[in-house]
């Protein structure tokens, strides 16, 4: 008896969901346009973004290095651990940054995903 009931219920859904093969208005053709021709600037910004943060790691990778030369020397006089102290302190603005790259560049990665699956969803044919 249940199992009859698990299909009626797979069957109800696949009735009251639109059939592709139902032609779409031109207001949503001219709306699911619109939606594309979004999606392109979109994925350019996410991939300028992208490279920004890539080059950002590599500096911070190099900062990184830098500071920890600067720190092996830190006991040789105040001169160094001033050096020291300079370069951990660009070092750290610079992985806050990239944090903050990484951050936007999330949000925006979601967005994007969000967008995508709009317009599939409602635009998409098979």
């Amino acid at each position: 008896m249940s199992r009859y009931i698990a299909i009626a219920a797979f069957l109800s859904v696949f009735a009251v969901a639109p059939s592709s093969a139902q032609a779409m208005s031109a207001a949503d053709v001219e709306r699911c346009q619109m939606m594309a021709a979004t999606l392109t600037p979109k994925k350019a910004e996410m991939e300028k973004l992208i490279v920004r943060r890539d080059a950002l790691a590599e500096e911070i990778d190099l900062m990184g290095a830098d500071w920890e030369d600067d720190e092996a020397l830190r006991v040789a006089s105040s001169g160094h651990a001033d050096a020291a102290d300079q370069s951990k302190a660009r070092y750290d603005e610079a992985k806050s940054a990239l944090m903050q790259l990484e951050r936007g560049l999330q949000a925006s990665s979601r967005q994007f995903n969000r967008d995508v699956a709009d317009y599939n969803r409602s635009c998409a044919t098979d």
